[in-house]
């Protein structure tokens, strides 16, 4: 009995002492007190939320790039070479400024055109030799409407420099459009005719075949002409 009175008092002082110490808050276990939430005692806790963003870099295509500086290079300097519809990547930021390529391409594409031209003025003269026999023999048929034809096609001949410069050269096609001009009353043949002789008169050369030909008393003959281009064309020729 002894023992257990021990026992009890042992426990009391034990229970004592932890009441006494910093942590002695009254839970209502011992006193049996209702427990009250102490707003001062209340620790607000913290939510965060991390986010983590991935980000996967290419490698560039360096193949496609390649690709496209050989195309760029084609096409500066072999545009013709290109299928219709082929997009080209540009690198030219500043329109004023020429790109390497351009400045590359330069000199080719000036090459190619002189070859092109002078490809082209051979052309137009040989045509033009070829062609002037004929027309001489129709610039002097009987029919008008023939005559009028003739005349505008040696007028379109004479728009080009290598066929006039041929057509100048041939004395006796300058004739044969002197003596259209004097023989026929078409208004428009004698437009033509007197283009050709305007077109002929640009170049020392095609004066004096006008002048040997007999071409000046023509021209003298269209200044009388109420149409307003044969007078325009006779007056300059003239002067």
């Amino acid at each position: 009995m002894a023992m257990q009175m021990g026992e009890l008092d042992s426990g009391s002082i034990k229970v004592q002492k932890w009441q006494n110490t910093m942590y002695a808050v009254d839970s209502g276990i011992q006193s049996g007190a209702t427990t009250i939430r102490d707003e001062e005692f209340e620790i607000p806790l913290t939510k965060k939320v991390y986010m983590t963003t991935t980000v996967t870099q290419q490698e560039p295509d360096l193949e496609q790039y390649t690709m496209t500086r050989a195309t760029r290079v084609r096409a500066a300097l072999f545009p013709e070479s290109l299928e219709e519809g082929t997009a080209i990547l540009s690198t030219q930021t500043d329109p004023s400024q020429m790109t390497n390529v351009q400045k590359l391409a330069e000199p080719s594409q000036m090459l190619k055109n002189a070859i092109i031209h002078l490809i082209n003025y051979q052309d137009d003269a040989e045509l033009a030799t070829r062609a002037m026999p004929e027309l001489a023999k129709l610039l002097g048929d009987e029919d008008q409407v023939v005559v009028s034809k003739a005349a505008q096609i040696v007028d379109q001949l004479t728009r080009k420099e290598a066929s006039r410069r041929a057509l100048m050269q041939n004395h006796q096609m300058v004739t044969a459009v002197v003596r259209a001009m004097q023989n026929s009353n078409d208004m428009e043949t004698n437009k033509a005719t007197a283009s050709i002789l305007h077109n002929l008169s640009h170049q020392r050369e095609g004066l004096l075949a006008i002048f040997k030909t007999g071409g000046i008393p023509a021209l003298v003959r269209m200044l009388s002409s109420p149409f307003e281009p044969v007078l325009f064309y006779a007056i300059t020729t003239l002067h």
